[in-house]
């Protein structure tokens, strides 16, 4: 006889038992033994008695007879094969009713929270809340608001998000109080605004003034292309004075500068200059496209002179340091280098400014 565990099992009737068709499996271990002319132990009698295997226990212990053993172990293990279908059916059965149940559980559970949030969604609280997450997330402010500063800080947005002009306290708010908040955003917004107001005042008075008041706020919104565009459409009949001619080319070569148009900008900074010599502004102009164009001597002159026209030293220093961040390096680190051997003590500054 075969003694391989699948083999021993068919010939026993028991090829359906895992047990017996499993090398090591008790009911295998039990199956060897007998083979081998073992007799079969009270325990062995006993647990093949407790897994209902009544024909092989007959047989073993001579109660019945091969072919009595092979009629009954077959039907045995009919019922044992039908019972191990019914058993997986009904685990399937079960394992399907627990999927529905967790199906219906996680709808029921959705319906809830989706009931929770359309109901918390609907708080006016709420809205007004996201509202002003949302405004501060458009005009960048990512910075902890102080409770005292919350309320002016949400009206200056939300009137900046109407394209509406600020007052003269929001603005002067903002820049003082309000200085932590600021941001690239607020203030591209807030001149973006100003140079439609002035635009459309110009369009409604044809006051040059306008044009010019509106050519400054576009330059500081990125619109500098439609600062030159509109100030060169001025008519040359509405520039008979001289402080409105020098305004007008100051504010046109600034915007030719933002646009890197250097040379043009300087022609524009000189006749602002000649059209009024005592003014600062275009002596502050000709002094930046200097020192950007390499002129660094020429550029501290002109910074001289617009300082002795009443030009702010903080404001000279502000615009210096500005353009000097703006240049590549080796080209800053020679400016410097340079304004410092002109004037070291008025320059000193820039040492401590720029880790020299």
């Amino acid at each position: 006889m075969s003694t391989s565990p699948v083999e021993l099992a068919k010939y026993y009737s028991v090829d359906d038992l895992t047990s017996a068709t499993t090398g090591g499996g008790r009911l295998n271990n039990l199956l060897l033994s007998v083979s081998k002319g073992l007799p079969l132990s009270i325990l062995s009698q006993q647990y093949l008695e407790s897994k209902g295997l009544n024909a092989l226990l007959g047989f073993l212990t001579g109660v019945l007879s091969k072919e009595e053993f092979y009629r009954r172990a077959l039907l045995e293990r009919e019922q044992r094969i039908a019972m191990a279908i019914k058993r997986q059916l009904e685990l399937e059965a079960i394992k399907i009713a627990e999927q529905k149940a967790a199906a219906l559980r996680y709808e029921t559970l959705q319906a809830q929270y989706k009931a929770e949030r359309i109901k918390r969604e609907s708080d006016p609280k709420f809205i007004a809340r996201r509202k002003n997450q949302d405004l501060r997330r458009k005009f960048g402010v990512d910075v902890f608001v102080e409770e005292d500063h919350f309320k002016q800080l949400m009206q200056i947005l939300r009137t900046l998000d109407a394209k509406s002009r600020l007052s003269e306290l929001d603005s002067i708010w903002l820049k003082v109080e309000g200085r932590d908040y600021q941001t690239d955003e607020i203030w591209h917004a807030y001149h973006r605004i100003e140079a439609d107001f002035y635009i459309s005042e110009y369009k409604r008075t044809s006051d040059p003034w306008q044009a010019v008041n509106a050519s400054a706020h576009l330059r500081k919104c990125a619109a500098a292309a439609s600062a030159v565009e509109l100030l060169s459409a001025i008519p040359a009949k509405h520039q008979e004075h001289a402080k409105l001619k020098s305004a007008i080319r100051t504010t046109h070569g600034g915007a030719l500068r933002d646009l890197g148009k250097r040379t043009d900008a300087l022609k524009m900074g000189a006749e602002a200059h000649a059209l009024q010599p005592n003014n600062f502004r275009p002596c502050t102009l000709l002094g930046a496209l200097n020192i950007e164009l390499g002129n660094i001597e020429e550029g501290h002159n002109w910074y001289l002179m617009a300082e002795a026209r009443g030009a702010k030293r903080d404001s000279i220093e502000y615009e210096l340091r500005s353009l000097l961040l703006r240049m590549s390096e080796e080209k800053r680190k020679a400016a410097i280098a340079e304004l410092l051997k002109i004037a070291p003590r008025e320059y000193d500054w820039l040492r401590r400014g720029f880790k020299m």
